[in-house]
Order: C-alpha cells, then structure tokens, then sequence
C-alpha cells in the first residue's frame, strides 16, 4: 500500500508550519514532525487551512487565485505560476477572478484545490481526492463557514398531493395549493361514490383515503425539506 503523505500524515493537508496556536493541534508531547503542524483530526487541519485564507482576505485583502496562492506558496520554495494554474483549473476559475473567502461557494473549491496539490492524488473521487464531503464540511463549519440552508419552497402539487386539505397540519397557502389536486381526485371517484351500488362506493371511499394519505405523506416530506 502506498504510504500517505506527510499532509495527510499529519492531518494537516495545507502543510501549515508550526508556530500559530490552531485549535487542535496535538498535545507537545505527542509531536513527532518538528517542522508541520500535527493536529487531532483531520477536520481541524482544513480548519487551520480555510482560517488562513480568510485571513489572507480580511487582513491582507487578498482575493484572487493569483494572490492567494502568491502568498500561501511563494516563490522562493515553490513554482507559484504552476501552483496557480492548478488551482484555477480545478476550481474553474480564472487566475485573477475576485473570490469571497467568506462564503462556501468560493471557499470549498480552494480549500480542495490546495488540498489535492499539496498532497497529490488520493483514493478518493472527490475534488480534493483525499477526504470524503462531510469532513471537508465540518472542516469549513469549525472555520466559521457552511453551506447555504436550502429554503423552504411551496408545495409540489402532483398527483400525490391529493387530500392535503384534510390535514390539520398545513399552512394555509398550501392548502390553497393542494385544493386542485383534491378536487381532481374527488372528481375521478365521484363516479363510485355516486354510482348507488355499495361496492363501488366503498372502492371510492378507499382510492379518496388513499389520495389524502399519500398527501400528508409528501406534504411532510416537503416540510422536512426533502422535496
């Protein structure tokens, strides 16, 4: 098996060198790299990572690929145009496209850009090819930034929302919305309930049950956000 890399290693997959206090750094006496930073997981590691480049933003105002990397990894021990050009083409943006470090759509690409060219191809798929999506995330959150919370839109109103009105549940705007469906569905049986024969009406009865429970069920799929 190959060994993993040093970054990696250490859970510091930005090779950050000792001398800032990050949280997570493991215990002195536990230290074994005297020139990388060793931290306790690798979620803190791209924490220190992703700190460091709202750093570059807040204190330096550094907002470009060019001028990001230009000081994450200068030319004096590294080849800084090459690092460039890698990091813009994984991230698919240009050199000198102006990023916000404070939001996760600029910040999550960089950090995985960096990630995978201080540590070369890992087993993973993911961009960084190192570390699965929920750790780079927790990595962000302990840096103080995490992915926008989807909002809550209205009611799909399908076929499957019949019977939304029967619920004590839904707001009323969704009734409002689920209301067609129902009459759809009460129209389509009204034959069988209509028909004088106790069968057919018990047939209608079931297939109106059916269409409201099946409402309820996608109505609350909607409120937790699944739809």
């Amino acid at each position: 098996m190959t060994k993993k890399p040093r970054g990696v290693r250490n859970f510091n997959p930005g090779n950050i060198r000792w001398g800032d206090p990050w949280q997570g750094l493991v215990p002195e006496n536990q230290r074994t790299d005297k020139d990388f930073c060793q931290f306790v997981s690798a979620a803190y590691g791209i924490r220190a990572l992703a700190r460091t480049l709202i750093t570059y933003q807040d204190k330096y105002s550094l907002r470009t690929i060019r001028q990001i990397i230009g000081r994450w990894a200068p030319a004096k021990e590294n080849d800084t145009p090459a690092y460039v050009r890698a990091v813009a083409a994984q991230t698919g943006r240009a050199a000198n496209d102006r990023l916000d470090m404070q939001t996760y759509a600029d910040l999550r690409p960089l950090v995985e850009a960096i990630i995978r060219h201080e540590n070369g191809a890992g087993p993973l798929g993911t961009p960084n090819t190192w570390y699965d999506t929920q750790t780079i995330d927790k990595g962000l959150a302990l840096a103080g930034v995490e992915p926008p919370k989807r909002a809550a839109g209205p009611v799909p109103v399908t076929r499957e929302t019949v019977g939304a009105t029967a619920t004590a549940g839904v707001g009323v705007s969704q009734l409002a919305e689920a209301a067609p469906a129902v009459m759809g569905a009460v129209t389509n049986a009204q034959d069988s309930l209509t028909s004088g024969q106790i069968s057919r009406v018990v047939v209608g009865v079931v297939l109106v049950a059916l269409a409201v429970f099946i409402a309820w069920g996608q109505v609350r799929k909607h409120q937790a956000g699944v739809l």
